[in-house]
């Protein structure tokens, strides 16, 4: 029996290896989850991007979507999907979560972020944090800033924990220089969790893959799983996987998501 029977990865930075500004897979990391695939470990991945956003990425990067990988996506970092003949569909179960989830979004952001959201940028900006841009998606359940440095993204992200103390629905998410609020459930580690049940699949035979801190609550050993840094990763990210008895890999994003792999085959 092999370590794990489901590998979850996020895809910016992780699966797409950006190093050069153009996103890439590298064959090692091709060849490695078909692998995994052949050995019947599931694979998923787990993304802020919406779906129609994962497909045509990982199309476009030669793997055609769920022949055979993945086998279940997290768009938007909370909705779940199993992916069969190329298509994304809902067993009983998703369809449920994946309601409950949108209602949460909605609520989060009509109740809770539309009447306080100009009252928050005028705080970010008498800070000196406003951001380059904004968004709210109600879908998504986000309320996200856009800023040029991860400096100041990191100073908006403490910022916004401060202001949405009264509001526990709430959490702050940040992927880099984009930071901003999502409901609590929305997370990826939730959404892996999740997933883990309807597969009856336990925390600990569950590898999961990343590199930012919106991939925090799916590595720092909250859920159980087993949670692998990228060299590539912040070093919130290192230390949390390292502290939950994880590993960082050697080699960044791509080649780091193959390393990973073939050490959870048992090949390095």
């Amino acid at each position: 029996m092999g370590r794990f029977d489901l590998i979850v990865m996020d895809l910016d930075s992780t699966l797409l290896d950006w190093s050069d500004g153009i996103a890439r897979i590298s064959e090692s990391c091709r060849q490695a989850l078909l692998k995994a695939a052949e050995n019947g470990i599931f694979v998923a991945v787990a993304t802020g991007r919406t779906l129609r956003e994962i497909v045509l990425e990982l199309e476009v990067h030669g793997l055609k979507f769920g022949e055979p990988v993945p086998h279940f996506v997290i768009p938007l970092e909370k909705y779940c999907y199993k992916v069969v003949n190329g298509k994304p569909l809902e067993d009983e179960a998703m369809v449920r979560w994946n309601k409950e989830r949108l209602e949460e979004a909605e609520q989060a952001i009509e109740k809770i972020v539309l009447p306080k959201a100009c009252k928050w940028l005028q705080v970010l900006s008498d800070a000196g944090l406003s951001p380059t841009r904004w968004v709210l998606d109600t879908r998504a359940g986000w309320f996200s800033l856009v800023y040029n440095t991860v400096e100041q993204a990191r100073k908006t992200e403490k910022l916004l924990q401060q202001l949405i103390e009264p509001h526990p629905e709430l959490t702050v998410n940040r992927n880099f220089v984009f930071v901003g609020l999502i409901p609590r459930n929305g997370t990826k580690g939730k959404a892996v969790r999740f997933l883990a049940e309807v597969l009856n699949i336990l925390t600990e035979r569950v590898m999961t893959i990343g590199d930012s801190i919106n991939d925090l609550d799916m590595l720092n050993g909250e859920h159980g799983f087993f949670p692998v840094a990228v060299a590539n990763a912040e070093p919130e990210i290192k230390e949390a996987a390292l502290k939950a008895g994880g590993m960082v890999t050697t080699q960044p994003a791509s080649d780091g998501v193959a390393e990973a792999i073939e050490w959870a085959l048992g090949q390095t």
